[in-house]
């Protein structure tokens, strides 16, 4: 039977404040009750939100009947500013599985894609809302660990044992993404494997699943066959028209796609633009941004003369010579006359290669074995830019900041995240 819920007068306090109590005070209160009527536990209120969409990011329940839930959450002082704010025609909420607010009522809050969210009430994380907060960190901290132990990652005591574990943690992450290649591989060619690699990874947050389909719906081998016996110099702007005219964005704009791919040529559909989230995200992030990069980055590679796999084998032979910057330098893709930013600048090429290029390479040239030069590399590359995640997780865990200093380190953070986010 849905639960009545009553019109009070709502507190004063900004959206800010209901974020940090979220945060501090959710996964601390026994249980909240959805409009349905059913049971919700918070075990993990999620990473704050930074770009367009929810509040929250891959917070972890578990639901009455449904059992655990991951998605995105969504706070309001009143649940009529969902429709104020336009959350119901937005597709980056399409994710929330739990909208609250200090004031509810009985309309129900309805995604873009037709579905619906539950709604539960924020009055008990209000009440003495000033009292002292001091002591939250610690308790998340503790419950944190306690959640870590059981899974076997203990507690380290000193500096030495904090550098011996997230190693542990960065190695974990390394071996499961060059599994998950291998396993690509044994599906598809190499390069295919190494493509959609670097398209996830130039998506970021916001446009992983896009880009993934992109490179589906254009794979790597009817790029080469269409660009390959093209002069050098011709073939990064064919891409560029080719992989706009795929993913829907040219259409969109206005501009100038290359037109329709031949009936046979291995194209897919074009995505749908509403596919793509450019709301908030930052111009060196943009969809159309990150696609005339990766155009270029592949026109380096792309030779008619060389077998399809031969991405795969000039990326695998720089892992090879052991030089991170070298490396770095293959996947920057400069500024080009007039232009003001990078199309993939360093920071983001050497996430490509912790990320992308590393994993896939141990996965290539090794078959999984427990050395590889590109294992090697990994454990000797320097620390990349932060990022909300290993922020977040450095402070909710009371890393030491000296010693997250390498990449290894900051992979080993985001593994131990996955595990207290409900992941394997």
């Amino acid at each position: 039977m849905p639960v009545l819920m009553e019109s009070k007068p709502i507190p004063d306090l900004p959206e800010e404040l209901l974020a940090r109590l979220w945060q501090q005070r959710a996964a601390r209160q026994r249980e909240f009750r959805t409009d349905a009527g059913r049971r919700v536990r918070v075990l993990y209120p999620g990473r704050a939100g930074t770009a367009a969409g929810p509040d929250f990011r891959d917070a972890l329940l578990e639901v009455e009947g449904l059992g655990l839930v991951r998605g995105d959450v969504e706070l309001h002082r009143r649940q009529q500013d969902w429709y104020a704010h336009g959350h119901a025609a937005d597709p980056n909420y399409n994710g929330v599985v739990l909208h609250a607010a200090l004031q509810v009522s009985p309309d129900i809050t309805r995604l873009q894609n037709g579905g619906q969210a539950p709604v539960i009430s924020l009055a008990a994380l209000v009440e003495d809302v000033n009292d002292s907060d001091d002591s939250a960190a610690g308790d998340e901290g503790a419950a944190a660990w306690l959640a870590l132990e059981r899974q076997g990652w203990r507690r380290p005591a000193d500096a030495a044992e904090w550098g011996d574990l997230l190693d542990a943690a960065g190695d974990v992450r390394f071996r499961q993404k060059s599994e998950w290649f291998r396993r690509l591989m044994a599906e598809q060619s190499a390069a295919q494997t190494l493509y959609e690699g670097l398209l996830e990874a130039l998506g970021y947050r916001a446009n992983r699943q896009p880009f993934l389909k992109l490179a589906h719906n254009a794979p790597y081998a009817a790029l080469l066959r269409e660009v390959g016996d093209l002069p050098a110099a011709e073939r990064a702007a064919a891409l560029e028209r080719r992989l706009l005219q795929v993913s829907g964005l040219a259409r969109a704009s206005g501009q100038r796609a290359g037109g329709r791919a031949p009936a046979g040529s291995g194209y897919g559909a074009p995505l749908a633009a509403e596919e793509w989230h450019c709301f908030r995200v930052r111009p060196t992030n943009q969809p159309k941004q990150r696609i005339a990069g990766a155009a270029r980055l592949l026109a380096r590679f792309i030779d008619r003369n060389d077998a399809e796999d031969g991405l795969a084998a000039a990326l695998t032979d720089l892992v090879a010579a052991g030089s991170a910057a070298r490396l770095t330098a293959a996947l920057t893709v400069d500024a080009e006359l007039g232009q003001k930013a990078a199309y993939i600048g360093a920071a983001r090429a050497r996430d490509l290669a912790v990320n992308g290029v590393l994993p896939f390479c141990h996965a290539w040239a090794s078959a999984g074995a427990a050395a590889s030069p590109a294992l090697d590399l990994y454990h000797a590359f320097g620390k990349l830019q932060e990022n909300e995640i290993t922020r977040e997780t450095a402070a909710r865990l009371a890393a030491p900041a000296k010693v997250v200093a390498t990449a290894r380190r900051q992979q080993g953070l985001l593994h131990l995240h996955r595990l207290l986010s409900g992941g394997g």
